[in-house]
């Protein structure tokens, strides 16, 4: 997990002084910060002082870029705490409820209802990549992800009906028994608005066991719900 998390904070540094045109020496200043804070920014300890002092040790990469030490290192310790509140996972099937988490609350829009399978699963694969969990690749079809790294493989599809869900069970059993891993995920795009029967049987996350599978079943609603809908259906 650490290895996981300082790729992380390797990543978000790095795009960081890209963003902010700061690359001179950028690379060896996320190489010196990043395995000095993973620990204490994971565990919710680092504090800003602490943080600047670890950067000021590469100061000629504040030189280069003629940077305000204490203006630079405060918006670069903000913006990391912000960026891996989001990413501080127990598993992989955590990660797969934060993309749907992030999708259904205002990412959708960027697919609106007619985009292709195609589409949305190389949106997945996307951020699976950028979350250093493997490069993924496709395998075996057009609907599954394989992610070495976790030994798992994702079917995705669009909510056509019970029939058109069905079928994607025996197709990733079988992708998960040929490639000897214990599990695979199955990621279903929703843009009904209305809870179809599934969601209504299951709920919008849950396993299930198909030919001896364990199979990770993930919905992702693409229209956003209105709360006071949420708040009726609660009641």
């Amino acid at each position: 997990m650490s290895t996981e998390n300082e790729k992380r904070i390797l990543r978000i540094i790095l795009d960081y002084c890209h963003m902010k045109r700061t690359e001179l020496f950028s690379h060896e200043f996320a190489l010196i910060v990043c395995p000095s804070i993973n620990k204490e920014i994971m565990d919710n300890t680092l504090t800003f002082s602490r943080f600047k002092s670890i950067c000021k040790k590469r100061n000629d990469f504040f030189v280069a870029n003629e940077l305000n030490v204490n203006d630079f290192c405060l918006r670069l310790y903000k913006h990391l705490k912000r960026e891996l509140s989001y990413f501080v996972f127990d598993s992989f099937l955590d990660s797969l409820k934060e993309y749907k988490r992030r999708l259904e609350n205002g990412n959708a829009r960027g697919f609106p209802e007619g985009t292709s399978e195609d589409t949305l699963r190389s949106d997945l694969s996307t951020y699976i990549r950028h979350e250093n969990f493997c490069e993924p690749r496709c395998s075996f079809g057009q609907c599954d992800i394989i992610v070495p790294q976790q030994k798992c493989i994702i079917e995705t599809k669009l909510w056509k009906g019970i029939e058109y869900y069905n079928s994607g069970l025996p197709e990733l059993a079988a992708y998960v028994k040929a490639q000897k891993y214990s599990q695979g995920y199955y990621v279903i795009y929703d843009y009904n608005a209305k809870d179809n029967e599934m969601i209504q049987r299951n709920g919008e996350c849950y396993s299930l066991i198909y030919n001896k599978v364990k199979i990770e079943v993930i919905f992702i609603r693409m229209k956003k719900v209105p709360p006071s809908k949420i708040y009726k259906n609660n009641k």
